[in-house]
């Protein structure tokens, strides 16, 4: 009898334990919380700019998962810092890193019903596509791309990183809203940085395109950068997944964007390391001494895989591919000081490099660390792929 009741207090023991266990996704959305208060840019001190929203889109990805209402909190605070009850926002700039905090104005709106945050999402939609009495603010490239940044540095260049940053949020914006010209102009920017930026030799897409054909940077016959770099990767990975998850099925470019995708992931699929599963910094040259496992491009194309099957625009084919790269991706997740995660071996924030030489010589941080400055992006990636993964 005294066997049995130990017996059973081992195992009640041990379910307790297992009942407490968190996943990677809200075990990381809650350090973030404890680490960084009141908001998310205590961490990136960049204010309304997508160093911010794209960890907190993660955060919003784990919420409706588990429907933990202190995350919502948190997202909540960081908009409701920036932006007041008319829905106008403070300190922001007019680029597309600028727009990416939209996307948690309309998942807020959603949530809540306050029209705040539809009227600040509004106010971003009509920065970018202007109305019949304000013009856009963002300059375009002859061909009507959106340049990536309003400065000389990025005079006439799109970057297929922009294509997340503005056009999931115009496809949802429109979609929740009956707007179609936002849908139309969204998948109008994204199909032509795709024809600009696309590798048919290898289904993968180069980091950006210069419209002048002069940068240092850029091939003077088509305009491409030289290389193929895994987080600009991982962002159009996901730009392309999250715009379909919204977009009509009978739009004009929605099996256009199907297609595309199919090819993205052939190319992501063919150049995965198979002994850890990671896509390496530079994607195209995976022999090369310096080159690393970099896990910001690979939890973000692992999302963007992982969606695809989901949604059956991906056949099972690329389920091993998840599973080898969640499996990878885990490895690069270690216990900081603090005793929370830490997310390791990302790229910090780079823009285009002239060559290979240029992009290897970034090497990879971990976040958080002692450096003075914090990079958000493997905090993001590992986020995304906890959502769907877990």
């Amino acid at each position: 009898m005294k066997k049995l009741l130990l017996l059973f207090l081992v195992l009640a023991f041990c379910n307790s334990l297992a009942g407490q266990s968190k996943d990677i996704g809200s075990e990381l959305s809650d350090a973030l919380i404890e680490r960084y208060q009141p908001t998310i840019n205590t961490l990136t001190k960049k204010g309304w700019d997508h160093s911010n929203s794209i960890i907190l889109h993660g955060m919003e990805k784990i919420y409706l998962k588990n429907k933990n209402q202190s995350y919502l909190k948190y997202i909540q605070g960081f908009v409701d810092s920036f932006i007041n009850e008319k829905g106008i926002i403070t300190k922001w700039k007019p680029e597309l890193d600028g727009l990416h905090p939209g996307i948690l104005c309309l998942f807020l709106f959603e949530q809540t019903g306050n029209v705040k945050y539809k009227n600040a999402a509004t106010n971003i939609r009509n920065s970018l596509i202007g109305t019949a009495t304000t013009p856009s603010v963002f300059n375009k490239t002859p061909d009507g791309g959106y340049w990536h940044k309003n400065k000389s540095h990025y005079d006439d260049v799109m970057t297929i990183d922009g294509a997340y940053m503005a056009n999931p949020f115009l496809v949802k914006y429109g979609v929740l809203f009956n707007d179609k010209e936002s849908i139309d102009i969204a998948t109008f920017q994204l199909l032509l940085v795709a024809e600009r930026s696309f590798n048919i030799s290898n289904n993968l897409a180069y980091h950006g395109w210069d419209y002048t054909k002069s940068r240092p940077w850029a091939n003077p016959i088509t305009g491409t950068s030289t290389e193929i770099w895994s987080r600009s990767m991982g962002w159009f990975s996901m730009a392309l997944v999250d715009i379909l998850e919204y977009l009509p099925k009978s739009h004009k470019d929605y099996n256009r964007i199907v297609y595309l995708f199919q090819q993205i992931a052939i190319g992501i699929k063919n150049s995965q390391n198979e002994s850890d599963g990671m896509w390496y910094h530079m994607m195209n040259h995976k022999e090369l001494k310096d080159n690393y496992p970099e896990t910001s491009g690979s939890g973000m194309m692992l999302y963007a895989l992982k969606k695809g099957i989901k949604h059956g625009w991906l056949d099972q084919t690329y389920t091993p591919i998840t599973e080898n790269a969640w499996k990878g991706l885990k490895t690069f997740i270690t216990t900081y000081e603090d005793g929370k995660p830490q997310i390791n071996s990302s790229t910090p924030g780079i823009g285009i490099q002239n060559n290979v030489q240029d992009y290897l010589s970034v090497r990879p941080v971990s976040c958080p660390s002692t450096d003075e400055k914090q990079h958000p992006h493997g905090y993001c990636a590992v986020l995304m792929a906890a959502s769907v993964m877990e």
